[in-house]
């Protein structure tokens, strides 16, 4: 099971890789690295344990439609990406 996880895993990296590359003809290994807090910030919003367990999808999407609002609305205002990633660290 350890193998078939790890496997899908890289499988999605890649493809992930690969959808990026042509959206941004550009390549850079740490590129997705800023996604990273937005992955977290659902994750803790849904109620998911940071340690390992399981959570529940329609928390989650809760989650992300309440961080596209602020990042929406923050837009809207003018106010800069990292002015709204601050709004989500405090949220």
């Amino acid at each position: 099971m350890l193998i078939t996880v790890y496997t899908i895993s890289g499988i999605l990296a890649g493809l992930a890789g690969m959808v990026m590359l042509a959206r941004f003809n550009s390549v850079r290994v740490g590129h997705g690295e800023s996604y990273l807090l937005i992955t977290v910030l659902a994750c803790f919003l849904a109620g998911a344990n940071p340690f390992g367990g399981f959570g529940r999808v329609l928390p989650l999407v809760l989650g992300l439609m309440s961080l596209q609002v602020i990042a929406s609305g923050m837009n809207l205002m003018g106010a800069s990406q990292h002015l709204a990633t601050a709004v989500w660290g405090l949220f």
